[in-house]
């Protein structure tokens, strides 16, 4: 029977290196050592927000600012509601006889220029929104003789302006709009702006019916001496 060779049973191939090789132990010193640079990073570190913190503290923030307009549109619908006639006849008398008014606004002060920027919106209004079946192939050249500035492009932007053209054509359908300004809140040498009731009906073998009613705010512009509707702007 052939010679085993002897098993070294103090050593075993599943002991760790770092036991197997003093050169290789991992000491108590090494671990401090380790340890060193990590503590001086975070030291940093936290140096770092102190300063950044302070640095804040000196940062005025502004305060944010109200949003305009809303409770402004919100007490002029209300005043609509309540009569607008009168509210605005009272806001021009006060506004003529306030100190400091502003001059160049000629609706309080020029009873004339107020009266022509009137009769313009009447005019335009009921120009754009009514029509009857039988001339409307010249429906749009009138319509842009009283238009100018975002009312004209939106105009001549309508992709559906054909099609209902084909429709009253087809339909013999009228529309009816008449245009009551109530004031000129704003006019000056080339602007104005009104507040107009706009009524409107479709009108089918005589018989009326609504489509839109209710109180606008038109904006024009004066163009070659002609006052031009510009904008029906958002209340």
């Amino acid at each position: 029977m052939a010679n085993k060779r002897p098993v070294n049973r103090v050593t075993s191939k599943r002991r760790p290196a770092a036991q197997r090789s003093a050169g290789n132990r991992v000491t108590a010193a090494d671990v401090q050592a380790a340890e060193r640079p990590t503590a001086a990073a975070e030291q940093s570190t936290k140096s770092g927000r102190a300063a950044m913190s302070a640095r804040m503290k000196k940062v005025t923030r502004p305060k944010p600012k109200p949003e305009p307009g809303g409770s402004a549109r919100n007490r002029r619908t209300a005043a609509l509601c309540g009569g607008a006639a009168v509210v605005l006849a009272l806001v021009a008398v006060v506004g003529f006889l306030r100190p400091g008014a502003d001059d160049s606004n000629l609706a309080y002060v020029d009873n004339g220029a107020t009266d022509e920027v009137k009769a313009a919106a009447q005019h335009a209004l009921t120009t754009i929104y009514g029509y009857s079946a039988k001339d409307i192939d010249s429906f749009r050249d009138n319509a842009r003789k009283v238009m100018t500035g975002k009312m004209l492009d939106e105009f001549n932007a309508d992709k559906t302006l054909d099609t209902g053209i084909d429709a009253i054509k087809q339909t013999q359908t009228d529309t009816k709009a008449t245009a009551d300004p109530i004031g000129v809140t704003l006019l000056t040498g080339d602007r104005a702006e009104l507040l107009v009731n706009l009524n409107i009906e479709a009108v089918k073998d005589g018989n009326p019916q609504p489509l839109a009613s209710g109180p606008i705010v038109l904006r024009m512009e004066k163009r070659d001496g002609a006052w031009l509707a510009s904008e029906i702007a958002d209340k």
